[in-house]
């Protein structure tokens, strides 16, 4: 069995494979129509408070994948709890439909939790992994998370997404905060440092700091918290609106709407010079930026047109292109990982906000069913492949680009502005 530690790894002896003979299942998740993976899950074997959560952590983590599809364990056969699957029972799993089958044992000993975990690949009976995760005992999801990324990785041979968290505001009574939880909703907390009146979240690179903009002064200025220290530094404090901060990939970099030269324009701070760079040059309100991965464009909201339309400004010649036509209100574009999908909030026939994506060239735009009620905010998974959003019932939920899954990942209300980190190491 493989141990991994979150804090230190330790290899040892993997198990060896069953014998069950069937052609290796194939999923292409970069399709637009794919046949999602059954998972069985049978109840793990543990304290029942613990088994609870983990078992909990993980069924979020396989909703929120978009490939992978969790059997009602009402249809069990076998309905745990279990540590591990016995050979003879692999015909059951099958028979109810599944590809692969979870068991797994969860153990708490002092101040560490191990979770123990076997996953079967049915249609070749083997033991695809037989793994324990070690983590501290107030940082269980680690342990899970990190479980899903390998299965992720094993299952269909993409890197994982759940080591990633999303940042976003809460807002309770007259308080807005800024709150953050891993990217199943699981582990959400409050982020101590932010104040009470803030917006426009955005996640360095590294994910060790946040930018936002706060109303301390009476102003809204923009701030960075280190999460290491929960030090607060100020960034811009320039008279009139200081918002919408965007990191440039080295992290070294911030984009932002200023407006201390009259109407709001794009500008770029260097963080480490303390300088500014006037990007953009309009009449209009030029807001809401976001860099391309590569650092040499930049997204962003302008009114130029009349309304609210979506533009591309490459940084080094300054031109500007509009992408942008369907509708007449088009606003907070973000880039995806690989730069070439813009995701945007789109006021649609129907009078409500949907979340579109469209071609870094303007072409093949398409809009997210999404809840229907009226979505915006849209935040890129580390993979590409999801997006997070916030709702007009005041929660956060995750779509994935190809319109075929929407998930919410927060309850009780009062959730907005997402933002999704890289893979935190």
């Amino acid at each position: 069995m493989k141990r991994i530690s979150i804090f230190a790894c330790m290899t040892v002896l993997l198990s060896a494979g069953l014998v069950w003979g069937a052609d290796k299942v194939h999923i292409d998740i970069q399709a637009r129509q794919f046949k999602k993976l059954s998972v069985a899950m049978p109840a793990f074997v543990g304290p029942p408070d613990l088994v609870a959560s983990v078992w909990d952590t993980c069924s979020r983590d396989l909703a929120v994948t978009g490939v992978f599809s969790l059997i009602d364990p009402q249809s069990y056969i076998h309905p745990g709890p279990m540590k591990s699957i016995g050979p003879g029972t692999l015909k059951d799993w099958i028979l109810i439909g599944a590809d692969y089958v979870i068991a797994g044992e969860v153990a708490r000993q002092g101040a560490t939790v191990s979770f123990s975990v076997q996953v079967i690949e049915l249609s070749t009976a083997k033991i695809l992994m037989n793994t324990i995760y070690t983590t501290k005992a107030d940082s269980v999801y680690r342990g899970v998370h990190a479980f899903m990324d390998a299965f992720m990785a094993k299952a269909v041979g993409i890197e994982g997404i759940f080591s990633s968290k999303i940042v976003c505001i809460q807002k309770v009574g007259k308080k807005k905060q800024l709150y953050e939880s891993w990217c199943d909703g699981s582990g959400g907390r409050v982020i101590q440092g932010g104040g009470d009146l803030v917006l426009s979240p955005a996640w360095s690179p590294d994910g060790k700091k946040i930018a936002f903009v706060s109303y301390w002064r009476n102003n809204p200025d923009i701030y960075i918290l280190d999460l290491f220290n929960y030090k607060v530094s100020t960034v811009s404090s320039e008279k009139g609106i200081n918002s919408t901060p965007c990191f440039d990939p080295t992290g070294d970099r911030l984009a932002c709407t200023l407006s201390k030269d009259g109407n709001p324009e794009i500008y770029m701070l260097d963080l480490k010079k303390k300088t500014q760079l006037r990007l953009t040059d309009s009449w209009a309100t030029d807001t809401s930026p976001s860099i391309s991965p590569d650092g040499k464009k930049v997204a962003f909201c302008s009114s130029r047109a009349g309304s609210p339309q979506i533009y591309i400004l490459d940084i080094a010649s300054k031109k500007v292109e509009r992408i942008t036509f369907a509708g007449t209100y088009n606003t907070e574009p973000a880039y995806s990982p690989n730069g070439d999908l813009i995701a945007f909030t789109h006021l649609a026939e129907d009078r409500r906000f949907h979340i579109a994506i469209i071609r870094t060239d303007g072409s093949k735009m398409s809009v997210l069913a999404g809840t229907g009620t009226g979505d915006e905010s849209p935040a890129f998974s580390p993979d590409g492949r999801l997006i997070a959003f916030g709702s007009s019932g005041g929660n956060i939920y995750i779509a994935d680009i190809f319109n075929t899954m929407t998930v919410r990942i927060t309850t009780g209300g009062g959730f907005t502005q997402p933002r999704w980190s890289g893979i935190i190491r």
